[in-house]
């Protein structure tokens, strides 16, 4: 049994010790993207290209966020005087050309119910779309398509963003990042804390767009070149990552210059419950898995890895909180019985018995003390001596993506400050918790393919619902 106890302990200290490299990587991306994750350098230059604003809904009739942000394209638009420009909503719902066709600058585009082609859910009207335009002769290099999704909001800062990406001609493909303080309060309390992470997200994504290929690519706040995305088109088969793909494919075709970040901001919201939050997080990781025979070995080698780290993630929090329950809380609580008991109030002691709780290697003396309480050993952990500190770097950077990126997220709502330090107590205290439940879709959505492809080996891989978030 100690052998097994042993074995357990050293196959986690893998995992765990794992982690710090990417945590420095992590820190290094966010040091280097600091200062281009946003454009800042916005002025008005009028030699205006075309850009088509392509919102991509099941219905922007029963999506009520889909007017809202073509009213946001309109506004920005008109405080800084840019009109060479159109709104298509490319829809599956009909009732779209009399309710939404009405707007301004709004062209409805319905794919048809007997469209046929290779892709599937969303890819299959963003495909319908590029033929439709090469129809309009507005799939040439004159026209730029910049993709949104149903609640995707659109800024002054990032139309001069896109505008100054265009003129300076560095690319045909670029993305900026996303952030999400709409609906902030209206979501449940627990996913509008976790959607942190994804602004915090966007310094890698920083890397990965000018360091191409990217492993991922948003499908939202992208911007292609029309003829570009033509000669490409959505046509990936059966995927839910159409995007992932996408990405991989210009750089294919046109080589790592073609992509680019333009450093426009682009406001959405967080998902308004638990079960939208799982499911969207499903939904990423099962179009992942199905795509990995569209890559090359290396860079199918680093998805898996990225994927691994998502699974290990949960894995990691659910025996880390076992072993936390087992050994320090006993540590813990003997440590303020032995600071009680000597009337202790010297604030370095109580620092010292504290570290010792959480991590027993750094002070021995104090840890064997405690121990001693019980006549025998709460904790008796290989000796790590001072390696152990090293997890605290990880552990700090995890809590750290939560806190920059919840300041992005509430930098573009009228909160008042106190609010602002609630919202981000809340998310240090819940820290454990959010990121269980970032990390559990992962968890179950690599069970779940993994199973399905078992049982369904002799037909292929499933497909998989396209779960609609609620907006």
């Amino acid at each position: 049994m100690e052998i097994l106890n042993y074995t357990l302990y050293i196959m986690l200290l893998t995992f765990w010790f794992s982690t710090i490299p990417v945590a420095f990587l992590t820190l290094i991306r966010f040091v280097r993207n600091r200062k281009t994750l946003i454009e800042k350098d916005l002025r008005r230059i009028y030699n205006d290209p075309i850009i088509i604003f392509q919102i991509t809904t099941r219905s922007a009739t029963k999506t009520k966020v889909v007017e809202r942000g073509i009213n946001s394209i309109i506004r920005a638009s008109n405080e800084i005087n840019y009109s060479n420009y159109k709104i298509s909503v490319v829809t599956e719902d009909e009732n779209d050309i009399k309710n939404v066709g009405k707007l301004k600058n709004s062209e409805i585009i319905v794919v048809k119910r007997e469209y046929k082609t290779n892709a599937i859910k969303k890819a299959r009207a963003l495909q319908y779309a590029v033929e439709y335009r090469k129809n309009t002769s507005e799939n040439t290099k004159n026209f730029w398509i910049f993709h949104m999704d149903d609640e995707s909001y659109v800024t002054n800062q990032t139309l001069l963003s896109l505008l100054k990406y265009i003129r300076e001609g560095k690319g045909v493909a670029s993305e900026g990042p996303i952030v999400y303080p709409l609906k902030f309060e209206r979501a449940n309390p627990i996913t509008a804390l976790a959607e942190s992470v994804r602004p915090f997200g966007c310094y890698d994504c920083v890397s990965q767009m000018t360091n191409p290929p990217p492993l991922h690519l948003h499908g939202s706040n992208l911007l292609v070149r029309s003829d570009i995305e033509d000669t490409i088109g959505w046509n990936f088969g059966e995927t839910l990552a159409e995007d992932q793909v996408f990405g991989y494919k210009i750089y294919e075709t046109y080589g790592a210059n073609a992509l680019g970040w333009h450093g426009g901001i682009l406001l959405e919201q967080p998902p308004l419950n638990i079960k939208d939050h799982f499911m969207q997080r499903r939904r990423w990781i099962l179009g992942t898995l199905q795509n990995m025979n569209k890559f090359p070995f290396w860079h199918k080698f680093k998805i898996r890895f990225k994927l691994a780290s998502y699974f290990m993630g949960f894995v990691s929090g659910i025996v880390s909180t076992i072993l936390y329950i087992i050994t320090v809380v006993p540590l813990f609580i003997a440590s303020i019985q032995i600071l009680i008991d000597k009337l202790e109030y010297n604030p370095l002691t109580w620092i010292q018995y504290i570290i010792s709780s959480f991590f027993p290697t750094v002070f021995p003396e104090i840890t064997n003390q405690i121990n001693s309480i019980n006549g025998n050993n709460i904790y008796n952990p290989v000796d790590l001596g001072s390696l152990s500190l090293l997890l605290l770097f990880p552990y700090i950077m995890w809590l750290l993506s939560y806190q920059i990126g919840l300041t992005l997220n509430l930098r573009y709502n009228k909160f008042t400050l106190l609010k602002k330090i609630t919202f981000h107590s809340y998310a240090l205290i819940l820290s454990l918790i959010l990121g269980l439940i970032e990390t559990f879709p992962a968890f179950v959505a690599i069970l779940e393919y993994q199973l399905r492809k078992r049982i369904k080996s002799m037909e292929g891989i499933p497909n998989y619902d396209f779960y609609v978030v609620n907006k």
